[in-house]
């Protein structure tokens, strides 16, 4: 088996840094009222700043275009993009269930051929895209390998996406049974 060396990171972050009070300017307000959990998650999880691929709610940028940026920024001269074998692209957030993430951001990069492998599902594809990278250097099918880990969740996190859930919260004074009928069809047996 080969040694298998990291030599080049990147990483590519859209638009401008969000700060913690510009959160819902940017993603709206869930009922038009401000979040009453906000100040105690922000203050569990410790990020003060994010980046969001939307601008006045529209989207900039598409998940295959994150990753397509960041891996160009790998290559210059001394190793040009030319020289890719193997791309591995995770997410759980795709455009698109068919083409695959991987084979959208081989579009982006509007490169030759190039062997591709998508991992897809929570918390892990990043590292699936990782591990299927490393052993395609250790085998010795690859010389040059990119492997990226994209998410975007900010077009799908606008307020407006959750009014229809603010609006039954109303109707749940009048019927109670709304939230026991909830929990009920939520538990897993």
């Amino acid at each position: 088996m080969r040694q298998v060396y990291i030599t080049r990171l990147s990483k590519y972050l859209p638009n401008e840094p969000v700060s913690n009070d510009e959160m819902e300017g940017i993603l709206g307000m869930v009922n038009g009222k401000p979040s009453r959990a906000r100040a105690m998650v922000l203050r569990n999880n410790g990020i003060k700043t994010r980046y969001y691929a939307v601008k006045n709610g529209i989207k900039t940028h598409t998940n295959q275009q994150l990753a397509a940026n960041a891996i160009k920024a790998l290559f210059d001269d001394k190793l040009p993009i030319s020289q890719l074998q193997v791309l591995a692209a995770g997410t759980s957030s795709p455009e698109q269930i068919l083409p695959s993430h991987a084979s959208m951001v081989h579009g982006e990069l509007g490169m030759g051929n190039v062997e591709i492998m998508s991992a897809a599902g929570a918390c892990c594809s990043s590292i699936q895209a990782l591990k299927y990278a490393y052993l395609s250097v250790a085998a010795g099918v690859a010389d040059t390998v990119a492997a990226c880990g994209s998410e975007l969740f900010s077009a799908w996190s606008h307020a407006s996406r959750f009014q229809a859930e603010a609006d039954s919260w109303k109707d749940l004074d009048k019927n109670p049974y709304i939230a026991f009928e909830k929990d009920f069809l939520t538990v897993d047996a």
